[in-house]
């Protein structure tokens, strides 16, 4: 299967440009070949936004905005997964959605691990890796995906958790400024080695608000090293991506097998 991410400058609270926006690179990436396209982590609303902003732009996971993108899956034959802020009963939270290509959605999650005050001022966090209330995990052209955002990345128990359920590719929409390129560089492809597992990890570049953006967007395989790796300008990159590279690495090195889960039993604990 080969996947398509859009690292993209950020138009925060600008909905209709975030949707012209997929039309034009879901086109795009589908004509390339790809079956799937990730855009970043709030891409649709913006991420880095005040309260009273948030609160105007947020969407229902099921409103018409969906119903849209599920549209453009439709016309382009691809599938997308999209970051938005996402109202709930009342409840802001910071969420992707995975549509396939024939517009069903496939998944949907929201973000567990907040960063810093700017996503606990806006967000709560979800309790939950699932995708599904009763499944962990989204299925794509035979590919198990889990979904994170951002800085759950940054913690091994989410990316394994995800392997041990099944996941082959995590999706992970982000929105990583400076100065932590290091996350990007080292920590994604450790976290993609150490699971076996392909990650996408998709960026914005330039600036939001007092943010500026890494960019820095990669798809990582199973042995830790880049399938596509974008700079610091808009871009869209593409991987092919092989279950075969999965059994090969997790032959080589088992580290699924060789897990002794009764010495790990702390860190499932508070401390």
């Amino acid at each position: 299967m080969q996947i398509s991410l859009l690292q993209h400058e950020p138009v925060p609270a600008d909905i209709n440009a975030a949707l012209q926006r997929l039309d034009q690179y879901g086109g795009q990436a589908a004509e390339q070949g790809s079956a799937l396209l990730v855009v970043p982590e709030a891409s649709i609303t913006g991420y880095n936004i005040d309260k009273a902003t948030m609160q105007q732009v947020a969407l229902g996971a099921d409103g018409k905005e969906t119903s849209e993108i599920a549209a453009l899956c439709r016309k382009h034959n691809i599938a997308m997964a999209f970051g938005f802020a996402e109202v709930d009963n009342g409840q802001y939270f910071n969420c992707v959605q995975l549509i396939d290509r024939h517009g069903k959605v496939q998944g949907k999650y929201r973000k567990t691990h907040l960063w810093g005050e700017l996503d606990r001022a806006l967000f709560s966090p979800g309790e939950s890796l699932a995708c599904h209330p009763q499944q962990t995990l989204a299925e794509l052209n035979g590919f198990k995906i889990g979904l994170l955002i951002c800085y759950d990345i940054e913690f091994p128990e989410c990316v394994r958790a995800l392997a041990l359920q099944g996941a082959e590719l995590i999706l992970t929409p982000t929105g990583l400024m400076q100065p932590f390129r290091e996350v990007a560089e080292k920590v994604v492809p450790v976290r993609a080695y150490e699971s076996q597992l392909f990650i996408a990890y998709c960026n914005y570049c330039g600036s939001e608000g007092d943010l500026t953006y890494e960019g820095r967007s990669c798809i990582v395989g199973p042995d830790g090293n880049d399938l596509a790796r974008a700079d610091q300008e808009t871009m869209l990159l593409s991987a092919r991506l092989s279950k075969q590279a999965i059994a090969d690495q997790r032959t080589a090195l088992p580290y699924h097998r060789d897990r002794l889960p009764g010495l790990y039993a702390a860190m499932t604990t508070d401390s």
